[in-house]
């Protein structure tokens, strides 16, 4: 259809008999195959009343309508059930997507993968090099697993592209004149901050969200199909579920191992009355070994992922953050182009100081709850009311710095969606290792040498293994049972309420017999409407990471850490996977090469680790005199360094030589470059002569470029 008849189109609906057609006669016009963006209008009495004319719900909404179909997209209307919404789906058909594909292509922001075949002949999937798409060499890219040349998530990038002009050469409906857009928005961020549109989102596809439903979230014997997920939330989630896949799937060992330990304190405590046995400082050596293991280990799994997924040189085309260009330090810089250095003296510096003020009272706090909570005349009731006392303040506490956390981050104004995180997670860190670890490491080394407030709280018999076992083991399953319900049942619960509401509100309406099954049935996108946003990765990780430092840094105290963890995590990939799913909008995609700084986390916790385990077995712990029983405290002191030493060595020593990418890995991705190379030699003669105007289509639906 050209850009004329789908004006005339466009101004010829604009009536509300039409538009109620739409809902019974559009809403499956739009191929299986399409994905959908949806915008969200406000529907005001007038329109609802069939005074069209004094709409103004109507009248702002309208030329919106008609610049979307002006530019070539399939456009189609729905109304919520309380008739107070109007929903504008938008989709691209596959000759647009094409069209505005090749141009993203030139940007680097859209690549495919290129057919691969085996020696006999036969397609490899997912085994083809990345390369921008071109129309020219269609035939030669690989489909995706949805059937379609450009996954869902794909279609949506185009389609964000056009409606945002971000090219001229896509030929977008131009929304919003760019001089009234600020820097870095978009136009539909400059829309939606300007009220005109209520909000926008992407639309799930049915078909993949179901095959993930039940391939993914129901399945508890398969692999996580890695790929399909990259293909439709991007490649930033896919490595958070990779991460979370190798991590349990790493704690079985340590589950196994801490288990049979758990057994053995048990029967050691019935014979003799103490739990201190002679496996204990053998786990403890174990554990420090898995850990760094852990790590290293997957650095070559990351590095294997990175070649995989064409990630290598992701972070040095990152685009700037929308707040850094709209600070009123950069944006002069940022919106005139130019390329001088720009620093600013005092802002970062100052972070220190603020995260040393802030996360003072938060410490003193814990200190002064753990002394009364945990002193020694306690009961073991009252110790485990403490363990829940000091859990549940780990949160609330968690849940303060978090906010003072984005303040700081913000201030100091980093420049890439990157760098912002990398600064958001070491000082969450900064703070969360002295939030979340304090109670454990005040009983293990602090609770017999030191007053507390001027009060003796050493533990009974100068022994702290049993006080250390009960808090480690009521701060941690009590932390598991709340975060679960805070990330999954909370926000479900949410949804189900604002749906109730919304349905409720739609009974109260006078509707036609006739009309009512109908009216009362919510249509797919208003069911979306009503989920929260993604909030990201990020709480995912910090969750995590937290766990793994509750295995690893005290683990004879409470050695069922592991087997806990190992089972709060089967479940916790199903309902990451169900949130993702049916519990938030679609979230937009996105990339990344690593973890970030939670890599780096992950060392320090594992060099901590050490220390912890160390210290725990040489002076918290009696196991060392299983096998020295005739040592002297200098003797005891000279074992626990000895150790200490010779397994920071062997880290040091593994990480050296898992610091390089897996051969494997490294050989595929040079055999994928060189046959990428030799096709697209090959193919030279296909590519038409490139021009820097615009294209625009004719009536067949093929580009053509002109002024």
């Amino acid at each position: 259809m050209s850009r004329r008849a789908a004006g005339r189109k466009s101004k010829a609906i604009g009536s509300d008999e039409e538009t109620e057609q739409l809902l019974s006669t559009e809403r499956n016009s739009f191929p299986d195959s399409l994905a959908s963006f949806c915008i969200v209008f406000d529907r005001d009495d007038d329109e609802e009343s069939g005074n069209v004319k004094s709409s103004m719900t109507k009248k702002i909404r309208q030329p919106i309508i008609d610049k979307l179909r002006a530019a070539d997209l399939l456009v189609r209307e729905t109304v919520s059930i309380a008739r107070d919404e109007v929903f504008v789906l938008v989709s691209a058909s596959e000759k647009r997507q094409k069209q505005v594909a090749e141009v993203m292509g030139t940007r680097g922001l859209l690549k495919l993968r290129l057919r691969q075949q085996d020696l006999d002949g036969r397609e490899e999937t997912n085994e083809g090099a990345w390369t921008p798409f071109k129309q020219y060499l269609q035939p030669f890219y690989e489909y995706s697993s949805e059937g379609t040349l450009f996954s869902s998530a794909q279609q949506l990038q185009i389609l964000e592209f056009i409606i945002n002009d971000e090219d001229e050469r896509a030929m977008g409906p131009q929304l919003i004149p760019k001089e009234n857009i600020l820097p870095g928005n978009t136009a539909l961020d400059q829309l939606a901050k300007n009220q005109v549109i209520k909000q926008c989102f992407r639309l799930h596809r049915e078909r993949s969200r179901d095959w993930l439903e039940q391939r993914w979230v129901w399945q508890w014997r398969r692999a996580q199909p890695i790929e399909a997920i990259r293909e439709y939330f991007g490649t930033k989630i896919a490595l958070y579920f990779v991460w979370l896949g190798y991590y349990t799937t790493m704690l079985w060992i340590p589950a196994i191992c801490g288990f049979i330990l758990f057994l053995s304190n048990i029967y050691s405590h019935v014979v003799t009355g103490s739990m201190d046995n002679p496996w204990v400082p053998l786990y403890c050596s174990f554990i420090t070994v898995w850990a760094v293991v852990f790590v290293s280990g997957w650095k070559r799994v990351e590095k294997t992922y990175q070649h995989e997924w064409d990630t290598l040189t992701f972070e040095d085309e990152e685009e700037d953050r929308k707040e850094f260009i709209q600070n009123p330090y950069t944006r002069e810089r940022m919106h005139d182009y130019k390329n001088e250095v720009v620093r600013y003296p005092g802002i970062r510096a100052s972070r220190c100081s603020l995260e040393k003020h802030s996360a003072v009272p938060f410490c003193s706090g814990g200190m002064h709850l753990h002394s009364n909570c945990d002193s020694s005349g306690l009961s073991s009731v009252g110790k485990a009311i403490g363990g829940c006392c000091q859990a549940t303040s780990i949160l609330v506490f968690n849940k303060i710095y978090q906010y003072v956390l984005s303040v700081l981050t913000d201030f100091e104004n980093w420049q890439t969606e990157t760098q912002y995180e990398d600064a958001t997670i070491a000082k969450d860190f900064c703070f969360k290792i002295v939030n979340a670890y304090f109670a454990c490491f005040f009983v293990a080394f602090v609770q017999n040498n030191m007053l507390i407030y001027g009060v003796d709280m050493h533990c009974p018999e100068w022994h702290c293994m049993p006080e250390l076992a009960g808090t480690l083991a009521a701060v941690f399953i009590l932390q598991l049972t709340i975060a679960q319900f805070m990330e999954v049942g909370l926000p479900i619960m949410k949804n189900r309420v604002r749906i109730f509401l919304k349905e409720r509100a739609a009974k109260s309406y006078e509707v036609q017999s006739d009309e009512v099954e109908n009216a009362l049935v919510m249509s797919p996108e208003e069911k979306e409407s009503k989920l929260d946003k993604y909030s990201g990765v990020f709480e995912e990780y910090q969750e995590m990471v937290i766990q793994f430092g509750y295995v690893t840094l005290f683990a004879a105290a409470f050695p069922l850490t592991a087997a806990l963890s190992l089972m709060n995590n089967l479940v916790e990939i199903r309902t990451d996977a169900y949130k993702l799913l049916k519990g938030v909008q679609r979230p937009a995609t996105k990339v990344a090469a690593d973890i970030g700084t939670w890599q780096v986390i992950l060392d320090i916790i594992s060099t901590c680790c050490i220390l912890t385990n160390c210290a725990l077995v040489g002076f918290t712990s009696h196991g060392l005199f299983f096998y020295f029983p005739d040592m002297t405290p200098v003797e005891r002191v000279w074992i626990t360094v000895i150790c200490e030493h010779c397994l920071l060595i062997f880290k040091a020593v593994l990480d050296a030589i898992l610091n390089d990418p897996p051969k494997e890995a490294l050989e595929a991705y040079e055999r994928r470059c060189y046959l990428r190379d030799q096709v697209l030699a090959e193919c030279q003669y296909l590519q038409p002569e490139e021009s820097d105007g615009p294209f625009y289509t004719d009536d067949e639906g093929e580009p053509f470029y002109g002024k």
